[in-house]
């Protein structure tokens, strides 16, 4: 298990728990672990790349549609929000990667 697979494990832990324990500096740490995992991550393959912005996108949208539902509702849209905070700074991580190598790539 490479540092980056113990890094989004350990980053959906994170949200997982912080939806059910108030930590304050909890969105600092999800977006540090994502821009840390997006900016590390082997995104040499588009496909990679396109996958990941798409969970974040999907995230997003959808993350607080449970919200409604009786009991477990709360709960669930919070984990989603938490991971949607997660990806989206992954995402912002493998566009900042993205404009880096086309950069370079074009001097």
């Amino acid at each position: 298990m490479g540092v980056l697979q113990i890094l989004r494990l350990l980053g959906m832990a994170v949200a997982f728990i912080t939806a059910f324990v108030a930590v304050p500096e909890a969105v600092l740490i999800l977006t540090v672990m994502g821009l840390v995992v997006g900016v590390m991550g082997d995104m040499e393959d588009n496909s990679n790349r396109v996958y990941w912005l798409i969970i974040a996108m999907a995230l997003t949208t959808v993350s607080g549609a449970a919200s409604p539902l009786p009991v477990i509702g709360g709960p669930i849209s919070d984990i989603m929000g938490n991971m949607s905070t997660l990806m989206n700074a992954l995402a912002l991580g493998i566009l900042v990667n993205a404009m880096k190598e086309r950069i370079m790539n074009s001097w």
